[in-house]
């Protein structure tokens, strides 16, 4: 079982490809019904062709789009409520533990302050079976980010505190990799996108 965090539609075109029942975490009751909605192939849920095609075309097949579209409606079993205001983020609902949880850009996004980032990382963790992969991409030393108009503010990371946060959490990293940014964009301020790679070994 795969559990991707808030929600991000992109990387279960991949993931679909390795579990066949993922459940997504989502924090917006919007977003959670846009999902419902494109997964049901309902009218309200937002176009996700182009990430679909770029999947494919990952494995030379960008024709087949339509096809793991499909693939992955029928592998998305659950969208649940991740509310981080709650001391128990999941409420009422409880979940098996995950054999995989993936996070794209979202703890740095989201956490106040590095204590925060690492309580949420910790509770996000508990859903892992020990001997689970965490996989983890992170913006690094981003400051803020906007949409639209409205511009919100973030928690500055960089990977030494990353590493750390994993290792207090009870992960081991098995691989990283950083890609320096080389464009500007007055949409965000971020420096490099990294990518960890994690095995949970205990639970904390």
């Amino acid at each position: 079982m795969n559990i991707s965090v808030d929600g991000n539609l992109s990387e279960n075109f991949v993931a679909a490809d390795f579990f066949n029942y993922i459940i997504l975490l989502e924090s917006s009751n919007p977003s959670m019904k846009a999902l419902e909605n494109w997964v049901r192939n309902e009218p309200g849920g937002a176009k996700q062709s182009h990430a679909a095609e770029f999947a494919c075309s990952l494995k030379g097949q960008s024709t087949e789009w339509k096809k793991q579209e499909e693939k992955t409606r029928r592998a998305i079993k659950q969208v649940v409520k991740w509310d981080i205001t709650k001391e128990n983020p999941l409420g009422a609902v409880v979940l098996p533990q995950a054999d995989c949880i993936v996070t794209l850009y979202y703890l740095e996004l989201v956490s106040k302050d590095h204590n925060m980032y690492i309580n949420l990382l910790k509770k996000l963790l508990s859903l892992l079976k020990i001997g689970g992969h965490l996989i983890l991409m992170a913006l690094i030393n981003i400051s803020y980010y906007t949409v639209g108009q409205h511009k919100f503010a973030a928690l500055k990371c960089n990977e030494e505190f990353i590493q750390k946060a994993l290792t207090e959490a009870g992960c081991s990293i098995l691989s990283s990799e950083t890609h320096k940014r080389d464009f500007k964009s007055l949409l965000s301020d971020y420096e490099a996108i990294t990518y960890f790679v994690c095995c949970k070994e205990k639970a904390v």
